[in-house]
């Protein structure tokens, strides 16, 4: 019997520095919280355009649900290698991307095309995912009717 071991296309910190790296790429806030990402990229996990991103992380089911994916061991090495910095914010754990536009490009460039494509709507609609379900906050306007 001949045992083949087989490498993830991605591995898990390969997919924190494309992913950190197409932020950047998008403009959006270079600061996130880690808990929170982990449970929103659960949602993409199982989504058959983005699966092959996921194949060397862990999905951890709770029966609470508050699911999420395990990036544990890609945000240790992403500390240690200065992709990330860590923010103590209260009891919640943040992370800064250390990355410039510059250095986000080259990072993409070291993957495959269809690893950034699938990448870049990943975060697109992660993005929009969290823009719709942030609440709005509603001002009040001046009456501006005067009456006499």
């Amino acid at each position: 019997m001949i045992i083949q071991n087989v490498k993830p296309n991605i591995s898990d910190y390969g997919f924190l520095k494309l992913f950190t790296s197409t932020i950047v790429l998008h403009g959006e806030v270079p600061i996130f919280e880690n808990q929170q990402l982990q449970k929103d990229l659960y949602d993409f996990y199982d989504n058959p355009d983005f699966q092959f991103l996921f194949e060397d992380i862990c999905k951890k089911e709770r029966i609470e649900g508050s699911s999420y994916v395990d990036l544990g061991d890609a945000l240790q090495i992403a500390y240690a290698w200065g992709l990330l910095s860590m923010i103590h914010d209260n009891s919640n754990l943040r992370s800064v991307i250390n990355l410039s536009e510059e250095e986000a490009q080259e990072n993409i460039s070291q993957f495959e095309s269809h690893q950034a494509e699938a990448m870049n709507e990943l975060v697109t609609q992660l993005y929009e995912q969290k823009k719709v379900n942030k609440p709005k906050v509603l001002i009040k306007k001046k009456n501006t009717n005067k009456t006499r």
